[in-house]
């Protein structure tokens, strides 16, 4: 017996209110879930503060070493021909008079508004051992010898393929790192980000805290010769 058209498309509206009453559904469990994002990583800082945004995704504030530290949990839809990626944003304050801005993007698509790339215009060149895939640029034209000299700390950062960014400034140093990908379902029928497995664990904060403070610290040997 031959199936109506209005059988068919009554039966795929269906099938999509299903997933539009799933997606609810599950709204409020993932927004709980978001909320608690930081609650095992806020152990490695002392004093460490957690507030919520509209979005109930967590920042954290704390002391490490001595040093202020920010931790932000970035939501970005704006990614081409790939899931909705939710990223890890950790800063560490750190003073460096005369350091010039640097800022290195793997895979630079043009839409990281979360970066510092587009602040810098000048562009600089890879090191041997950086990803194929990245793009330097810094503030001053002269931060070539300075990143050359820094090198090796760097290279060993990005060979962690889940990150982003690594920016340099004279108020501190910062990675960007991917934390959880979108579901594949929400984004492609709902265009909605649904990162259900996102996970910050305090050994990947501390990491992260461990390549910035040996980061922070090579590169202020190497401006404070390079000044002397």
């Amino acid at each position: 017996m031959p199936v109506s058209n209005s059988f068919v498309a009554a039966f795929a509206v269906a099938g999509l209110v299903y997933i539009v009453w799933l997606s609810f559904r599950d709204n409020a469990r993932i927004r709980l879930a978001r909320r608690a994002l930081f609650e095992n990583a806020k152990m490695v800082l002392d004093n460490p503060v957690v507030t919520h945004g509209a979005d109930d995704l967590p920042r954290l504030k704390g002391d490490y070493s001595g040093r202020k530290v920010i931790a932000d949990l970035i939501p970005d839809t704006m990614t081409i021909r790939r899931l909705p990626q939710l990223w890890l944003s950790v800063t560490l304050v750190d003073r460096t008079p005369g350091a010039p801005g640097l800022s290195m993007v793997v895979r630079y698509a043009g839409t990281e508004f979360y970066t510092l790339i587009n602040s810098f215009g000048e562009q600089l060149i890879p090191p041997a051992g950086f990803p194929f895939e990245i793009l330097i640029r810094s503030s001053s034209e002269t931060a070539q010898s300075d990143l050359d000299a820094t090198a090796k700390t760097l290279a060993s950062i990005l060979s962690d393929p889940r990150i982003k960014e690594i920016a340099i400034t004279e108020n501190g140093v910062r990675i960007v790192r991917q934390a959880a990908e979108g579901r594949k379902g929400e984004h492609l029928l709902l265009r909605q980000a649904m990162f259900d497995d996102a996970d910050v664990s305090a050994s990947d904060l501390q990491r992260i805290l461990h390549s910035l403070d040996q980061l922070s610290t090579v590169f202020k040997s190497v401006v404070k010769a390079r000044v002397a």
